[in-house]
């Protein structure tokens, strides 16, 4: 347990010359081709934003961005140029081994360093046992620019609020800090203190526009139960209208972008904001494409008319199931009608979907796996994604599933979930079959656009076949004479068939 400190605020002598933070991007691209297949190749608009803040607070700031690096040694080279009094680092469970090895480079040159971010934030007595000084489990604008100061000024960490810490062994939390009321306080992100253009370029030879992402307001005001919020908790903030218009105008203006990706947990929850935000960037511009992540309650189809005026092109849906029982388990708070009348208008509109879908949720059954693949066959999306149910601290899933964790490292719904980290109902070979079938019908999905429609469905029939016929009964455990229940359903409290050891997913 965390033992809070003093809230009485301390005065901080003023300082002789601006203080100096480095942070550091850890996700090296080139050593994960999963996630660069599931997420798209940004800029982190964490770093980028709070080194926009720390400027105009009086703090001198550098970035180390590894995207593009072979390895962390950029880090140790730009601590001894740059002599920074702190460094923060970026956290997210898929770079944890390499925000380790970062923080062990900073502390090597004797430089205190910090942690924020998701991960961090949700297990920070784990990023202090690895040797951080610190974690910023919340918002970190505010409390970066008083933590740069208090280390410039030789005074500790311990008692600055939003931070915790460890004094004599004990785990010593900060008082709360309030999270910025206001977005539009915000300065621009930072772009000029990374390689803008060798993302910018990359995505040109990819696909032949200049793409940025943009970030417009901060929390998710929804509550799905494998959720976990740690940054941002339960609030939402959303910018204006007039300052998310600006950023676009910077991105065209400076670096000639014309296409945007708006990274919002969920974007335009306010209907009224996002039909302001849609009407004036059909008339005032700038004129981009842009793509978004949206929930299937939100997306009307009128409202789909604007957004296609207005350059959408792409839409991220969190479909997750194909049955109503494990939508409402999950706390989605979506029908499935609403599902089916957004995925048939998006291909009304030729809008490209991505579906997020999710297996192995406790309670689900065969059937409803069944369910969710027979609606990705009904409608086809263009890309999806389909990720074993991550547990992660914090969650209402966590909770439930805490005392049948299996041990392993923790994956992350970005890199598709490839592993099972919980004693499910079913064996993880059951789970990653299942997988293969998702990709087996996108295949026969390309197949009927170049061949005649019997040919396809007998191929869709065959695949069923073996599904039904060849795979289920091994991967169930029936050939070993495992019991099931009237539904073929192996009794969940039996071993599971397939409980190989722990191993490192590659892309955790």
């Amino acid at each position: 347990m965390a033992e809070p400190v003093d809230p009485t605020p301390h005065p901080i002598p003023a300082i002789q010359s601006a203080p100096r933070v480095l942070l550091v991007d850890p996700y090296v691209a080139r050593e994960d081709p999963m996630e660069r297949k599931f997420v798209e190749l940004y800029p982190s608009l964490g770093i980028l934003t709070l080194s926009g803040w720390l400027r105009d607070h009086g703090i001198r700031v550098e970035v180390t961005d590894l995207t593009f690096a072979r390895d962390a040694e950029p880090v140790t080279r730009h601590v001894r140029t740059f002599r920074p009094d702190l460094v923060g680092v970026h956290t997210k469970t898929l770079t944890m081994p390499r925000a380790l090895e970062v923080a062990a480079r900073a502390r090597a040159e004797g430089v205190p360093v910090l942690a924020g971010g998701p991960d961090s934030a949700t297990r920070p007595e784990k990023y202090l046992d690895e040797g951080f000084d610190a974690v910023v489990p919340s918002e970190g604008e505010s409390t970066l620019v008083e933590a740069a100061k208090r280390v410039a000024n030789g005074q500790p960490l311990a008692g600055c609020p939003g931070t915790v810490v460890r004094v004599n062994g004990r785990t010593v939390r900060g008082p709360p800090r309030p999270f910025l009321r206001n977005l539009d306080e915000l300065p621009l992100p930072a772009w000029d203190l990374i390689d803008m253009e060798a993302y910018l370029s990359a995505w040109q030879r990819n696909t032949g526009e200049r793409r940025a992402a943009v970030l417009t307001s901060r929390g998710c005001p929804f509550d799905c139960s494998w959720c976990s919020k740690p940054t941002f908790g339960r609030t939402y903030r959303q910018q204006s209208v007039g300052r998310v218009l600006a950023e676009l105008a910077a991105l065209h203006d400076r670096y000639r972008v014309d296409y945007v990706r708006f990274c919002d947990d969920v974007f335009g929850v306010d209907r009224r904001w996002l039909e302001e935000l849609l009407g004036r960037m059909i008339t005032d511009g700038p004129h981009l494409r842009f793509e978004c992540l949206a929930r299937v309650d939100l997306l009307r189809p009128d409202l789909l008319d604007r957004m296609k005026a207005a350059g959408l092109q792409r839409v991220y849906l969190g479909v997750e199931s194909g049955s109503q029982k494990m939508l409402d388990a999950m706390s989605r708070g979506t029908r499935l009608a609403q599902i089916e009348r957004v995925a048939a208008s998006l291909r009304t509109h030729k809008v490209r979907q991505f579906w997020f879908l999710m297996l192995g949720y406790p309670g689900e059954t065969l059937d409803d796996i069944e369910a969710t693949l027979q609606l990705f066959r009904r409608f086809s999306p263009e890309e999806y994604s389909v990720s074993i149910a991550v547990p992660v601290p914090g969650t209402r899933f966590y909770e439930t599933v805490k005392d049948r964790l299996r041990g392993r490292a923790r994956s992350t719904r970005g890199s598709g979930g490839a592993s099972l980290l919980y004693e499910a109902t079913y064996p993880e070979s059951l789970y990653r079959w299942q997988q293969v079938r998702f990709a087996w019908e996108a295949r026969l999905h390309r197949i009927r656009e170049r061949f005649s429609p019997e040919v396809a469905e007998r191929l869709s029939r065959a695949a069923d076949e073996i599904h039904e016929r060849v795979a289920k009964p091994v991967l169930l455990g029936r050939s070993s004479g495992a019991p099931t229940d009237e539904t073929g359903v192996v009794d969940a409290e039996l071993p599971m068939v397939a409980n190989r050891p722990p191993h490192e997913d590659p892309s955790t």
